[in-house]
């Protein structure tokens, strides 16, 4: 599922059951599992009516996962939580399912943040693994995308590539949106696969690509390359995917280079810098309003990637195009 579900009324509620239930069942997850997702899937989008009375949701298999893992994002504009520790507690949930508390999603989940208050609604992002959780290597790193609203293809594309000596990221955004996108976002990413110089060079990696592609439909893209354990970022970028580094709440926008793949080749714009415990990385498409501090409340950019990922593909979707955001945070302490 690449869209966002409105949750409005209790119809809702099955929509959002059916998909859980429906993308586990076809990556051949554990009979148990999807009970499990079910019931936070059935659990979540209930407390959003009651609390909010209405919200969104989105449901995710992350394009590099291959269906192992499944992420669900919830969120409100209501009044947010004023009792955390009260809503944790089982039983505190709506009469309308099973009583559950968040402290029971979370113990469901492999994964779980929550982000809530009166300005700021309710944010709840839980993961759920097939097996073992991937290790991060000191880099955690997490996608999403969504595709236009009246779209079933999404434009945006991304890759995330981890191993013990290096994370590689692609960002990339298809001319247009819908299936024409997408076929030209499968080129570019093909293109980045069969590269010699994939997990080394995101320079280079622009080059063959742009090379490769001249008159082609064409993309926007970034790509990144950090090195483990050195902690090192080198980036490529073409086109206006936005790239932003923030550290210790100053935020960086990393420059582009006008231009596009498939126009002429090129290395597009690099930068190679040091990354520090705590820094994060977020790359996002134009299908999200530009980030400014409307979009970044306090404490949002403490919580887990996952979380800010999900928070603001909600809160800065534009509405009218295909949008993707990757989010990376270097671990505060060695793993």
């Amino acid at each position: 599922m690449k869209q966002w579900v409105e949750v409005q009324d209790q119809s809702a509620i099955a929509v959002v059951r059916r998909a859980a239930r429906s993308l586990a069942t076809r990556h051949d997850w554990p009979k148990l599992r999807i009970d499990e997702l079910a019931i936070v899937a059935t659990e979540a989008t209930t407390n959003i009516l009651r609390y909010a009375e209405q919200g969104r949701v989105l449901i995710n298999a992350p394009a590099e996962g291959k269906g192992d893992e499944i992420i669900m994002i919830f969120t409100d504009r209501g009044p947010g939580i004023s009792d955390m520790d009260q809503m944790f507690q089982d039983g505190m949930s709506s009469g309308d399912s099973a009583g559950l508390g968040l402290g029971a999603i979370r113990r469901l989940s492999n994964g779980f943040d929550i982000f809530s208050g009166p300005e700021v609604g309710t944010t709840i992002v839980c993961s759920f693994a097939k097996e073992a959780p991937r290790p991060t290597y000191g880099v955690e790193a997490v996608g999403l995308r969504v595709c236009h609203p009246n779209e079933d293809e999404c434009g945006d594309a991304y890759l995330l590539r981890q191993t013990p000596k290096a994370t590689d990221i692609l960002l990339c955004d298809g001319l247009g949106h819908g299936t024409d996108a997408a076929a030209a976002s499968l080129e570019v990413t093909e293109a980045v696969l069969r590269s010699r110089s994939f997990n080394s060079e995101p320079g280079a990696v622009m080059h063959e690509v742009t090379e490769q592609l001249i008159g082609k439909r064409g993309a926007v893209a970034a790509l990144v390359h950090i090195a483990q354990p050195q902690m090192v970022l080198r980036y490529a970028a073409l086109g206006n995917i936005a790239t932003l580094r923030v550290r210790d709440g100053d935020i960086k926008r990393l420059p582009v280079r006008d231009g596009r793949i498939g126009a002429r080749a090129t290395r597009g714009y690099e930068e190679t810098f040091d990354l520090e415990p705590g820094d994060l990385l977020i790359l996002h498409s134009d299908g999200l309003k530009t980030l400014r501090d409307g979009y970044l409340p306090q404490g949002l950019l403490w919580k887990s990637p996952l979380l800010i990922a999900g928070y603001l593909l909600d809160r800065a979707f534009r509405g009218r195009d295909d949008a993707s955001i990757v989010v990376i945070r270097i671990a505060r302490s060695a793993d």
